[in-house]
């Protein structure tokens, strides 16, 4: 009985082994459930401790004009809105345009007119017009409009000295003239006042002939004018014709010298009054 029970054991155990061997070769290994390396979640890092809490005592808590204090200060409103905002200029109008268009014609006009007064005074001197005093004049008023720097005040000095010294050169030549032919000083007297009159006579009537007549009347006219006023003075004394004739022209020379030579020195003090001013000019 026992062999028999045994021998059933080990038939059992092997049925249980081959059933167990064939059902192993029929299933498929378990798929591989470990994550890879990379996927591997890294141990989490330990939260950072938080700082105690300082609790701040009634005696350490700052006022309200320390926290004010601490805050920046802040701008005004209008300042930020100007510095942000540059302010537009407004356009001139119409009328003040125009104004200022004839303020700088009128000037331009002015500079011009004092420019040309220059050569006129010289030609005037030639004439018998005081060319040395409107220079003078000239100046003096520029001088004014300019603060008295242009010309300043010592030009102006050597522009009266310059003009005496033209007036005294003038009446000796006329009068050395006159004296050289035996005329009295009242003949070169009217020698000098018949000049200016036909010059002013020639200087009326000179443009009706033309840019010619403008120069060339007053200078003609102007001698005539000379010659005349010695000879008819010379006549009213009792002078002979041909004395008379003689001593108006000696007169009229000598006049005619002193004309040229205070014409002269009236150019230089135009050139000086033009170099003095020629900054305030351009």
């Amino acid at each position: 009985m026992s062999l028999k029970r045994s021998a059933a054991t080990f038939a059992a155990l092997l049925l249980m082994m081959l059933a167990a061997w064939l059902s192993g070769c029929d299933s498929v290994p378990p798929e591989q459930t470990t994550a890879p390396e990379d996927e591997v979640a890294a141990p989490a890092e330990p939260a950072a401790e938080e700082p105690p809490a300082v609790e701040v005592t009634p005696e350490e808590e700052p006022s309200a004009d320390e926290a004010v204090a601490d805050e920046p200060a802040s701008e005004p409103e209008d300042e930020a809105i100007a510095d942000s905002e540059p302010l537009e200029e407004t356009p001139p109008g119409l009328g003040s345009r125009f104004l200022g268009g004839i303020g700088s014609v009128s000037l331009f006009i002015a500079k011009l007119l004092f420019i040309a007064l220059i050569p006129a005074a010289i030609a005037g001197t030639l004439l018998g017009l005081p060319g040395s005093v409107i220079l003078i004049a000239a100046g003096l008023i520029f001088s004014a409009f300019h603060g008295w720097q242009a010309p300043p005040w010592w030009v102006l000095l050597i522009m009266v000295a310059i003009a005496v010294v033209a007036e005294v050169l003038e009446s000796a030549f006329s009068f050395a003239g006159a004296k050289g032919s035996g005329a009295s000083t009242a003949t070169g007297i009217w020698t000098i006042v018949g000049g200016f009159v036909g010059a002013v006579i020639g200087g009326v009537f000179g443009p009706l002939l033309g840019i010619a007549g403008v120069i060339i009347g007053p200078l003609a006219l102007g001698m005539v004018g000379g010659f005349l006023g010695g000879y008819l003075y010379e006549v009213r004394s009792g002078t002979t014709a041909e004395d008379a004739r003689k001593a108006g022209w000696s007169a009229l020379l000598g006049r005619l010298a002193g004309s040229f030579t205070k014409a002269l020195l009236v150019a230089v003090m135009g050139a000086i009054l033009l170099i003095s001013t020629w900054g305030a000019l351009f």
